[in-house]
């Protein structure tokens, strides 16, 4: 029987500083408090260099990616990452539909690790094997600011409201122009309070931007810039409230750090979120469950998820602003129950845990891992193959293209000189 050195080769986007790179690195993080040993793969530098090198120094994997990542990464991965190997993936999604191409990849894992019951029942719909809940870790270290030249987000005479996000996510799942629309219902334009959303990536998407910019107002204040990890724990340590009227969110990572650091949370009682957020330590809007108003790249038309209402939104936004002792009752415990539940400490016991039951049954556990290694190969045989065909469906039609203009040119000649 072979004797199995304990420990984990995470592959993800271990170096970005995107949504999915925060992740990946509150995993290793949450992994290290616990010493389990890790072997880190930066998923990054194997799609920028098909020859880049890597080694996979344990019997079990971790990899950390968007399911729309999936395919690439079997075309391009080695195939002995699966071979004899415990392979696990890590999942995140925020819609109660899964479109059937995104998930055709699945079984060649043994496992899906996911931060919410509400993504475990998405999963459980499209995949048989065990699916277990890693909640993202949330531990939150103020370090000084470096720059002294940093924005003034907030009115200090002002009660102010936050919330961020990135127009690379999706800007219909994220909801903010109903968040506006409530801010609005809820103050008008009083002087006493203020609605500051920072978001990121607007340069990618312009038109979004300025639609968002055009909702601006003496109290509706937006900033689009990139700002560092501390900084924008500074942010959130800086505001009065913290709110989300999210359509869906597979975790809500934003609202547990802005509990962890003592602030009041207004957001919508859907989704990932309400795994740490309940009435005693958060403001939580109803909704109505429906389909989503305007499909993007990121979610098609059969997407079905949570429309806040209206009418509770603006009565939580005038709770959370008007009802200090309630205010300061609920972020007390929304800190107590961060901190007690989602540490570092608490996350890495339950990946710790789960990689001791993997060792303890690997040799029972791995099955029919050569087979999952010959598909793999096959699958990316014939990516190839389509690529190559669609290169050449490509030119085909530029020749024909080309053929045809030049018969129109001729015939125009033709035409010129019988003329």
């Amino acid at each position: 029987m072979k004797i199995h050195i304990q420990g984990l080769n995470i592959i993800g986007y271990t170096e970005s500083m995107f949504g999915l790179g925060e992740a990946v690195r509150l995993n290793i993080n949450a992994a290290k408090k616990l010493d389990i040993p890790l072997n880190l793969i930066n998923y990054e530098k194997v799609k920028q260099n098909t020859s880049y090198q890597y080694s996979l120094n344990y019997d079990v994997n971790l990899v950390q990616l968007s399911l729309k990542d999936l395919e690439s990464f079997i075309a391009i991965i080695d195939p002995n990452l699966f071979k004899n190997k415990y392979s696990i993936l890590f999942l995140v999604w925020e819609s109660e539909y899964i479109a059937p191409e995104l998930v055709e990849n699945l079984d060649l894992f043994n496992e899906i690790w996911t931060p919410s019951e509400y993504c475990k029942n998405i999963f459980q719909k499209a995949y048989k094997n065990p699916i277990i809940i890693v909640p993202h870790p949330v531990e939150v270290h103020l370090n000084p600011l470096q720059n002294n030249n940093t924005i003034d987000f907030f009115d200090g005479k002002k009660f102010s409201f936050l919330f961020m996000f990135s127009f690379h996510s999706s800007t219909e799942r994220k909801n903010p122009f109903f968040l506006i629309e409530a801010f609005k219902t809820a103050f008008g334009a009083s002087d006493d309070v203020e609605l500051v959303i920072k978001t990121v990536g607007g340069k990618q998407h312009k038109k979004q931007k300025q639609r968002l910019e055009q909702c601006t107002s003496k109290n509706i204040k937006i900033y689009d810039l990139e700002l560092d990890k501390n900084s924008v724990d500074h942010l959130i340590n800086t505001c009065d409230a913290y709110v989300s009227m999210h359509h869906s969110e597979g975790f809500g990572l934003t609202l547990a750090e802005a509990m962890y650091l003592g602030k009041p949370t207004i957001a919508t009682n859907y989704s990932g979120n309400t795994e740490f957020m309940n009435d005693n330590n958060s403001f939580l809007i109803d909704y109505k469950l429906s389909y989503i108003e305007n499909p993007d790249r990121n979610f098609c038309s059969k997407t079905l998820w949570a429309n806040p209402l209206l009418s509770d939104a603006v009565e939580k936004l005038r709770n959370a602003y008007e009802f200090s002792d309630l205010r300061t009752k609920k972020a007390v415990n929304a800190e107590l129950f961060v901190k007690e539940n989602l540490s570092f400490y608490a996350v890495g016991t339950i990946i710790k845990n789960r990689l001791n039951y993997i060792y303890t049954n690997f040799d029972e556990l791995v099955t029919n891992q050569n087979q999952s290694v010959y598909l793999i190969n096959q699958l990316q045989l014939a990516k190839i193959e389509n690529a190559q065909l669609r290169r050449e469906i490509h030119r085909m039609k530029k020749n024909v293209i080309i053929r045809f203009i030049v018969f129109l040119k001729n015939k125009t000649r033709k035409l010129k000189r019988t003329n």
